[in-house]
């Protein structure tokens, strides 16, 4: 496991591997690489604000670059501020994708299970995750929701139940688009009793009411897991069903036309 995601330790540093690189180059050139990296981390995790700061820093970088080759050779104020200026924004820029480094991680993680819709902030991400399941309306709000209180919650058995459901939904989604729209809202309740185990957990209670009732919200995901199983399975039979009929019918076909001797 890794310091964001349920991925590696390895997997996480080598998505960061532009960001050490970045901190390292201190001296430009002829500019700080930091904007280059944070547009292409906007660009892979979809999150637009971080692709405006990256344009504006950039814009930054390139105005200090001709201020220096402007004022090259002399030892003006305006030299001095022109390297200030320059050493500002390196240390700005990198604090930044020092910042942005867990919920770019999580995006690129979310982006392995499913592709990314662009979102204004990272930090709206964070808030649609645990609005109330009302809210919920889209495939990719709820996979977010489920990998969210993935990592909110510290029970194995419920990471385990949670990826199952999370891969059976991808099956699901790829088998048959509509069926998943009327799976959100048939197993709308499995986020909400994640949200509670949450809240049960944190609470740090450690008595009969709070135990009992962890014990029945953990029974109803792997409940729910087998249940969802079990409706994946029904719809692949299902497909499976209408092929072999069509196959059948088809090999009727050829040997109605005497292509086939059998």
């Amino acid at each position: 496991m890794g310091f964001a995601t349920k991925k590696s330790r390895r997997w996480e540093l080598q998505q960061l591997t532009w960001t050490f690189i970045s901190i390292v180059m201190f001296i430009p050139l002829p500019i700080h690489i930091f904007p280059f990296v944070m547009l292409t981390q906007a660009r892979k995790s979809k999150i637009r604000s971080w692709y405006v700061t990256g344009m504006v820093l950039l814009l930054i970088e390139l105005g200090l670059f001709a201020s220096f080759i402007y004022f090259f050779g002399t030892l003006s104020q305006a030299m001095l501020l022109t390297l200030s200026g320059s050493v500002t924004s390196y240390i700005v820029g990198n604090g930044l994708l020092l910042n942005r480094a867990k919920p770019y991680l999580q995006r690129l993680e979310l982006a392995e299970i499913r592709p990314l819709a662009w979102i204004p902030t990272a930090a709206s991400r964070n808030k649609v995750q645990q609005l109330p399941q009302a809210a919920l309306d889209t495939p990719q709000l709820f996979i977010e929701r489920l990998i969210h209180w993935r990592k909110e919650i510290g029970n194995r058995t419920i990471h385990q139940n949670i990826d199952k459901i999370i891969h059976l939904f991808q099956l699901l989604e790829r088998s048959d688009k509509m069926e998943a729209e009327r799976f959100l809202v048939r197993h709308a309740t499995v986020v909400n009793v994640l949200m509670k185990y949450d809240e049960i957990e944190n609470s740090r209670l450690n008595n009969s009411v709070t135990i009992a009732s962890k014990k029945k919200l953990e029974d109803v995901i792997a409940k729910a897991a087998i249940a969802i199983e079990q409706e994946v399975t029904n719809q692949f039979k299902s497909g499976i069903l209408d092929v072999s009929a069509e196959t059948d019918v088809y090999i009727q076909s050829l040997k109605n036309r005497n292509l086939l001797n059998e």
